[in-house]
């Protein structure tokens, strides 16, 4: 339970208001890339982790399944405008047993968030009220960041 926790410690995001870029795709074509904002609160739906160490280890939570599996309400994750985020662990009573906070900041449709020295980033994929976060981190605490994540998480 402690490396769930942990690992849900270093989970979860926002994005800082970017300016639309074009790019010249040849031929006189243009695309434009519009910036992923994931400010607001967020709630887990899913995830699933790939232990690098053990191709056999698997961690799947998934969606409505979080509080069998994993015996906590969903984390809640609030990305501020200032580039702060908070999450907040509750148990299954609904009472608050922990908090983590840190920075954000995204960077095209990357996302790092930094807590207490720990910098992770996560690949992110949104669509209208929810987002998809993919990164190699060190779940299992191992020294290795080699360990493929996969969360899904809903605005709030």
């Amino acid at each position: 339970m402690k490396k769930v926790i942990y690992a849900f410690m270093i989970v979860f995001l926002g994005c800082t208001a970017k300016e639309t870029t074009e790019s010249d795709m040849g031929e006189g074509k243009t695309i434009k890339s519009v910036p992923i904002d994931i400010t607001g609160t967020w709630a887990n739906l899913s995830l699933k982790v790939d232990i690098g160490s053990d191709p056999d280890s698997v961690v799947d939570v998934p969606a409505g399944e979080w509080e069998n599996v994993l015996q906590i309400k969903p984390i809640v994750t609030t990305f501020r405008k200032d580039s702060t985020f908070v999450s907040e662990y509750r148990n299954l009573g609904d009472s608050l047993f922990m908090t983590s906070s840190g920075v954000w900041w995204m960077q095209g449709d990357s996302l790092f968030m930094e807590e207490q020295g720990v910098m992770n980033s996560y690949f992110v994929e949104l669509s209208t009220d929810t987002a998809t976060f993919t990164a190699y981190l060190d779940w299992d605490q191992d020294g290795d960041a080699d360990d493929l994540y996969s969360g899904m998480q809903i605005r709030k």
